[in-house]
């Protein structure tokens, strides 16, 4: 194994005088040769269900067009055929018919369940009478759904509640739905011949109205016998479209890889990262082509600066971090994240004549251990694609991650199925800087820093966490030299691959002392991000202390203020739901997720999740320890939905300036949605930003297959329009308000993060500092670099909001609905400010920490 505190020595390079632009190009075929074996495997998996939520042809790409361009014809044809059924005229009537208005069906559902299972059946030739029952089974599901909703509304309810997070339902528990439904009294019932009937009749409807299918008798030999047979196909130009289409589709899906040479730089909107860009390739993700066209127009230098020097930063496979992974994952696995090899074992079923209670026991432990491999099997996959990367490129000198954007600007890595730098704590920790620095005086005081920061002893001062790393130092030392033999102490961090990764590096110096050449990303993360803008868009100097926009000795913790008020509040409180929460039962893990999102608008029922997600972690670990759980066996559920309404409200009370900001911006939303028009400002980095929540022209369709309700909008949305076309003609509306409103304060806040990353990396670039590992509000570099990263990013963030990007935010606006004057009186005043001196930021040393 290779020597990982031995930061002097040189690693060998296998790959020696080879043309990287030629393995390039390869990596990228092999990218594209990927991506259409995927894009086949989606179409040719044995084990999708003609209708199922699997991929299917109906739910690829052309299918789905194909669908939604024929719901309407089909639907319009089924609704003819019951209307001239129930007419009167003379002349018998289809038997589907009274089957049909017997169960009181709706034309839009029936239409959307026969093209599905017909499209997927019709690109295999399927014999026409299975489709037919399969339609009919899919059309009879539904319509026993909606006679139970009928008889029994709470009752549906609860079991789709019960069947929300299933993918998939099994055939035992659809045989228990029908159970129930029978029991309430559902009495549809169909026969064989019945099912068919429907399902023929659904299908000579969908022919007539598309065009899409036809009934071809198809003749084969069986022995000396011929067989004559009629198959539901899609008609020849159909076929050929279909087929094209996906050539397309493969095209539009590779899987990609890091690249080998330095990306592209982007210079612009379409024209940066792979040597071979893949169809449709942009800078920033938008579905708007009149946006995709405005910006090309638009001159962002700062934009295209910050995105290629990000993707510029050369990386490497931290060797000894693979061999370590490598082993644990052949021995077994189940350690610092790495899923078992093996699945978890179902504990044997006791009879249940012995003990019933016993049985009901092992239903619910079984349930858990089922779901537990069911997660198992994807980290499996997950970690295997990791390391099958991490292993191709191991041995290159250096490797780079492409770059682009989200519509607010946010920077993502466009490889992200290996290794990369936004990646998980296993992701991230297998790569490393390519090009080392010596860590000089600074250097090793971040370096110790960044050691206990990733063992969770992140709360402390500076000096504290140094020393607390230097009392460990014996524990440190063990888990650099003998990770998996020794005492294993890096496992118990909260991030234990990054921790190992430090636990190296540390181990360097301590033998090699400040000469020692480190490569490891030194991380520095912003003090609950979304609050520090919010904080500072609206000076706002109750909060800004508690979120470390001040100079101060020690660091501010917003959880830790928050979970204290919550604590005093609840132990101040007569209400019985208070009792499960007295005694110290608040921690500040509880109350971290819901104070991170109130900035992003996170509603007090999506606070209630949160909790509840949090309290499953608490109970699990106390399980582990055979202790009670963190209640004490109290209802989780309806104790998290108590907490989450009032701590709801004492956030907002906590902050106010934050809500007041989000309070305008929902405001100035609904101003512009009811105008009917989407939001446009720019960034103070010079990105144009566009929210798009666009209406749709028909409405949602509801349906239930297997007994699981699917919401389905098919419709196309509506198109763009100009203020200009929305005063000279009334159309129906194309901006979803409610969408909008809920949207624009994440949005926002967004936007302002993403600029102030730009504004950072092009600052740091000025500044010589050349290796960048950055993810939204965390910003790593060199360790020699770090003080001065640090000081970066406050001068960034003071001059961002010096300029006031609230009020810029409002100009554009107006400047939107200009000449028409009259429509500037919607928008709301801007919310006061307060009398935080935003120079004081310059020296808030935590602010970055």
């Amino acid at each position: 194994m290779i020597d990982p505190t031995d930061g002097q020595s040189i690693r060998t390079i296998t790959i020696t005088d080879v043309d990287l632009i030629e393995v390039q190009q390869d990596l990228e075929a092999e990218s594209r040769a990927l991506g259409k074996a995927r894009y086949r495997n989606k179409r040719n998996a044995p084990w999708i269900d003609a209708i199922g939520p699997g991929s299917d042809e109906a739910s690829l790409p052309p299918g789905r067009a194909m669908l939604r361009r024929t719901l309407k014809p089909t639907a319009d044809a089924i609704r003819a055929f019951l209307a001239d059924a129930k007419s009167g005229r003379a002349g018998r009537r289809h038997a589907a018919f009274d089957l049909l208005d017997c169960a009181q069906a709706e034309p839009e559902p029936l239409a959307y369940l026969t093209l599905r299972c017909a499209i997927q059946a019709g690109a295999r030739e399927v014999r026409a009478q299975g489709v037919a029952k399969t339609i009919g089974n899919a059309v009879l599901d539904h319509l026993r759904a909606e006679e139970f909703t009928r008889l029994n509304p709470e009752g549906a309810e609860g079991l789709q509640r019960s069947l929300a997070g299933r993918v998939m339902v099994s055939q035992k528990r659809q045989r228990a739905i029908e159970a129930i439904q029978d029991a309430e009294g559902v009495a549809l019932n169909w026969s064989q011949h019945e099912l068919v009937t429907v399902g023929l009749k659904l299908i000579e409807l969908a022919i007539e109205a598309t065009g899409l299918f036809e009934l071809k008798l198809i003749q084969t030999n069986v022995g000396k016998q011929i067989r004559r047979e009629r198959r539901l196909c899609l008609t020849e130009a159909m076929h050929d479209w279909l087929e094209r289409q996906h050539e397309r589709c493969e095209l539009l899906d590779p899987i990609p890889l890091p690249m080998v040479v330095p990306p592209c730089p982007w210079t612009t909107p379409t024209d940066g990262g792979y040597l071979t860009p893949p169809v449709g390739t942009r800078l920033v993700g938008s579905h708007s082509r009149a946006y995709a066209d405005e910006l090309s127009s638009v001159d962002m230098p700062i934009v295209y600066r910050a995105v290629n020097a990000v993707q510029a930063t050369g990386w490497r496979v931290n060797r000894p971090l693979l061999e370590v992974l490598e082993r644990l994952t052949t021995e077994g696995g189940a350690l610092a994240g790495v899923p078992p090899r093996e699945p978890e074992p179902i504990p044997a079923r006791p009879l249940e004549e012995d003990d019933p209670e016993a049985v009901e026991r092992w239903k619910r432990d079984a349930a858990k251990v089922h779901a537990r491999n069911a997660a198992g099997r994807g980290k499996r996959l997950a970690l295997a694609q990791q390391l099958w990367v991490a292993r191709k490129l191991a041995d290159f000198p250096a490797i780079y991650f492409p770059h682009d954007l989200d519509f607010r600007g946010r920077v993502y890595p466009i490889p992200q199925g290996g290794p990369h730098p936004q990646a998980g704590d296993i992701g991230r920790s297998l790569i490393e800087f390519a090009r080392g620095k010596p860590l000089g005086p600074s250097g090793a005081r971040w370096l110790a820093i960044h050691v206990a920061n990733v063992f969770g002893i992140d709360k402390l001062r500076f000096e504290e966490r140094i020393a607390w790393v230097e009392q460990h130092r014996a524990q440190i030392l063990d888990s650099a030299s003998d990770p998996l033999d020794g005492a294993r102490f890096w496992t118990t961090a909260d991030k234990p691959w990054a921790a190992l990764a430090a636990c190296f590096e540390w181990a360097g110096y301590l033998r090699h002392g400040e000469a020692f050449v480190s490569h490891l990303p030194i991380a520095i993360d912003g003090s609950n991000s979304g609050l520090q803008h919010l904080t500072a868009l609206l000076r706002d100097a109750q909060a800004a202390p508690h979120v470390n926009l001040t100079p101060s000795d020690n660091p501010g913790d917003i959880y830790a203020l928050v979970a204290a008020k919550a604590q005093a509040m609840i132990d101040a409180s007569r209400d019985p739901g208070a009792a499960p929460w007295k005694d110290g039962k608040i921690t500040r893990g509880i109350v971290k997720r819901p104070c991170m999102t109130y900035v992003y608008s996170a509603t007090a029922r999506g606070m209630g999740d949160q909790i509840r997600a949090e309290l499953g972690r608490l109970d699990e670990a106390a399980a582990s320890n055979g202790q009670p759980p963190h209640l004490g066996g109290e209802d989780n559920f309806a104790s998290a939905t108590w907490l989450a309404t009032r701590l709801y409200r004492l956030i907002g009370d906590t902050v106010p300036a934050a809500r007041a900001a989000m309070e305008w911006l929902k405001a100035a939303a609904k101003a512009i949605s009811a105008l009917d028009l989407p939001l446009w400002w720019t960034t103070p980095a010079g990105l144009p930003v566009l929210q798009r929540y666009p209406n749709t022209k028909a409405g949602r369709i509801e349906t239930t297959f297997r007994g699981k309700r699917l919401q389905l909008q098919i419709a196309e949305e509506a198109g763009a329009r100009t203020l200009a076309e929305w005063i000279d003609e009334k159309r129906a509306p194309i901006t979803d308000s409610r969408q909008a409103q809920a949207g624009i304060a994440p949005n926002f806040v967004h936007s302002l993060d993403a600029a102030h990353l730009m504004l950072t990396v092009v600052a740091a670039q000025d500044a010589g500092i050349c290796d960048l590992a950055v993810i939204h509000d965390s910003f790593g570099t060199h360790a020699a670099d770090t003080d001065r990263l640090a000081a970066i990013l406050r001068e960034t963030f003071v001059a961002m909001y010096e300029a006031d990007p609230l009020a810029r935010f409002r100009t554009e606006l107006v400047e939107q609905l200009e000449p028409h004057t009259k429509l500037v009186a919607a928008l709301p005043p801007l919310p006061a400010v307060g009398e935080l001196d935003l120079q004081t930021v310059r020296g808030a040393t935590y602010m970055f920490a």
